[in-house]
């Protein structure tokens, strides 16, 4: 998984930067951006050009990385979070920190009803790198003809290792058959032995 935790728009890595220099002409703004941000943040030598940053010794180490001329939603695939945080846009990958969905915690809310595509695309990116998946739903089987579409669209289509609780073991052999590169497991160590929700463990970092 990425060190890179996610990707910042041109007026906020601005606004960043004149932050670490004592310059602040919005204190609200770098409140929200500060209550979004983790560090750290991902950039490339055009980007910091694009806003006159002129930091050898960074500009250096980025291009040495190869991160030279990513578009930010080049950028954003190299995170760990997935997102990029701006001020204007909350299609996805971008949060607007002024006013998402996406909340400071970085946890989405829905109402009943209303579209849950945004949802879906980020744990999407989220898994995409992953190697390994813990599940847990009491309730995965009970709705197994929708539930399955977590196997074929969410979970990436490679060599990846699925873990699971007792509640999946009679649909290993079905999931199996959706992806036969899968490794299916049981969790041996019951992380979730006294939970009630639902849950998506990814390289138990997120």
């Amino acid at each position: 998984m990425s060190d890179y935790s996610l990707v910042l728009s041109d007026d906020l890595l601005q606004l960043f930067s004149n932050f670490k220099h004592g310059e602040v002409d919005n204190p609200n703004l770098v409140e929200n951006f500060l209550s979004y941000y983790h560090s750290p943040h991902l950039t490339c030598v055009n980007q910091l050009k694009r806003i006159g940053i002129e930091d050898t010794g960074l500009l250096q180490l980025l291009a040495a990385q190869g991160y030279t001329s990513q578009s930010l939603e080049d950028l954003v695939t190299k995170t760990r979070y997935k997102l990029i945080l701006n001020t204007d846009k909350d299609d996805y990958p971008y949060v607007d920190i002024n006013q998402d969905k996406v909340e400071k915690n970085f946890t989405l809310t829905f109402g009943i009803g209303e579209n849950r595509d945004k949802a879906i695309q980020l744990i999407t990116a989220l898994c995409l790198d992953a190697k390994f998946i813990l599940i847990f739903d009491f309730y995965f089987c009970n709705r197994w003809n929708n539930t399955k579409n977590l196997f074929q669209q969410v979970i990436p289509h490679k060599n990846i290792t699925l873990l699971h609780d007792d509640h999946l073991t009679k649909k290993t052999s079905e999931i199996k058959k959706i992806n036969p590169t899968w490794t299916i497991k049981r969790d041996k160590k019951e992380t979730f032995r006294n939970a009630h929700d639902r849950y998506l463990l990814i390289d138990n970092k997120i």
